[in-house]
């Protein structure tokens, strides 16, 4: 008996001796004191204007020394990371490259108990300053596609808007680009972040026929047939055996790659193609190539729609290899790549890995009026492809998706043959972008990272330097009820065109 007596107080004891599950702790983000945060700030002034291809370009220095200096002035409290980067923010803004923003800290992107956004219980659809609900995930279904949101909380739709306008950079004076980045997740984030969203959401709607009135919504569980398969472009239905002579060549087993590039006819005899390329990233892009033009001169496609409204940039050569086989002469698709410094890879702040990359891959070549040019293999003149050339007509869609690389390949594509552009204004510059290699610029004390290029990647375009993207030929407007029916109406306007080319060709 006290055998047992003394093994359950051994028990008890032991048990006791475990500590309780920690508790969790609220999130403290780390504060910088006022000497940290103008360290930085100098350190990243001084980068900028000693770096940055582009930091007068489309503002003149004047008013951009009163911008660092108006931010200096505010550094004079203490402030977590997150405040001062949002304080960076607008001001980075100002120098209008859609390639250049403040990122968070390593450290922080990767924790797990940092505060996380709120996303709204439902699609956004902009248009004019304006918002509408796309598709409904709220608990309020009587929020139909196509309702106006007037109002978020106690905030117009067009404050909010505009906040994350004024946060979201962009090329030059384009808008298109911002517009995506709002519709995707920006304006939700602003919302989040400056103005205090928080669910349950509080909106003032106007519905479809005129009625306003307020509704408090949460996000309702997600089911299966919430989220609709993506549309897929219109394709002409063939037998097996025309289907494998044309396209099973093109890796169709390979879901990422076919959603990433692919062809497809777009009418009844095969004439008129469409080659969809939503990145320039995709490997073996000369084979891949190679075989699209090829199958294009086999089936005798007359016309030809390139479709980069999804293509937010990439490799460069691939698209230099690609206009290969729209030329019938030597051709630019970068004109020159220029640089503020000799030695671009010579700052102590930035990313290792990508100041080799930049070695590795740009050669200093010359220097003129004091910018300094860098060669690579696509700069400068090229040579066009040595077979299956497409001398057709060639329509390329765009929209303020269509940047970086992207609209670098349909600028100079559209200075130096015949081409039809239709849809938006591209959200990449006309006359080139700040690209060719991104570093990291790594603050020391708050560890931000600014991320910006060093080099000006000029296009072939001639024409002068307004700060805005290829303006399309054929502009096309979309009402809310077209995004919400995901109406092509950029596709419908070409297939018209082509339609029409054949009936001028029938009747001569």
């Amino acid at each position: 008996m006290r055998f047992l007596v003394l093994l359950m107080a051994l028990t008890v004891g032991t048990a006791y001796c475990f500590p309780a599950p920690p508790k969790k702790t609220a999130y403290r983000p780390r504060v910088y004191t006022v000497e940290q945060l103008r360290s930085d700030f100098a350190i990243l002034r001084k980068t900028l204007e000693e770096r940055h291809p582009s930091l007068y370009r489309y503002i003149p220095s004047e008013k951009m020394n009163q911008r660092f200096d108006s931010v200096f002035r505010q550094l004079y409290r203490p402030m977590t990371e997150v405040e001062f980067r949002e304080l960076l923010r607008p001001l980075i803004v100002q120098i209008r490259c859609g390639h250049t923003d403040v990122q968070e800290s390593l450290s922080t992107s990767r924790s797990s108990r940092k505060p996380q956004p709120e996303w709204l219980p439902f699609d956004i659809i902009l248009q004019n300053n304006r918002m509408f609900i796309g598709r409904n995930r709220s608990t309020d279904s009587s929020l139909i596609c196509g309702t106006e949101v007037l109002k978020l909380g106690n905030h117009s739709v067009r404050e909010i808007i505009q906040a994350a306008r004024d946060r979201w950079p962009s090329d030059g004076y384009n808008q298109t680009f911002k517009n995506y980045f709002l519709e995707l997740y920006h304006l939700e984030e602003t919302y989040w972040r400056h103005f205090g969203g928080r669910s349950p959401w509080t909106l003032t709607v106007r519905d479809t026929t005129g009625t306003e009135r307020m509704t408090t919504v949460r996000r309702r569980p997600v089911a299966s047939g919430d989220i609709p398969a993506a549309p897929t472009p219109t394709t002409v239905r063939r037998s097996k055996k025309s289907r494998h002579r044309t396209e099973a060549s093109y890796n169709e087993d390979d879901a990422k790659l076919q959603l990433m590039r692919s062809l497809h006819f777009i009418n009844s005899d095969s004439t008129a193609a469409m080659l969809i390329i939503n990145s320039f990233g995709y490997d073996r892009y000369q084979s891949f190539h190679r075989e699209v033009f090829e199958t294009l001169e086999k089936q005798k496609v007359q016309d030809l729609v390139i479709d980069l409204r999804q293509n937010t940039g990439g490799n460069a050569e691939i698209g230099s290899d690609l206009m290969s086989y729209l030329m019938k002469s030597d051709f630019r698709q970068v004109d020159r790549a220029e640089c503020r410094v000799r030695r671009p890879n010579s700052c102590s702040y930035f990313d290792r890995k990508e100041k080799r990359v930049l070695r590795q891959n740009f050669r200093f070549m010359k220097s003129e009026g004091g910018r300094y040019q860098f060669g690579k293999s696509n700069v400068g003149w090229n040579k066009p492809a040595s077979e299956h050339r497409f001398t057709g007509r060639v329509y390329i869609l765009t929209s303020g998706r269509t940047f970086s690389a992207a609209s670098i390949f349909t600028a100079s594509l559209k200075a130096q043959r015949a081409v039809t552009i239709i849809g938006q204004e591209t959200g990449g510059g006309e006359a080139g972008c700040n690209g060719g290699i991104i570093q990291t610029l790594t603050l020391p004390e708050t560890r931000l990272r600014v991320r910006f290029p060093v080099f000006w990647i000029a296009t072939a375009s001639r024409n002068p330097d307004q700060g805005r993207g290829v303006m399309p030929d054929y502009p096309i407007e979309y009402t809310v009820r077209d995004r919400i029916k995901q109406r092509d109406r950029d596709l419908e306007k070409a297939l018209e065109l082509i339609q029409a080319g054949k009936q001028k060709m029938t009747f001569r």
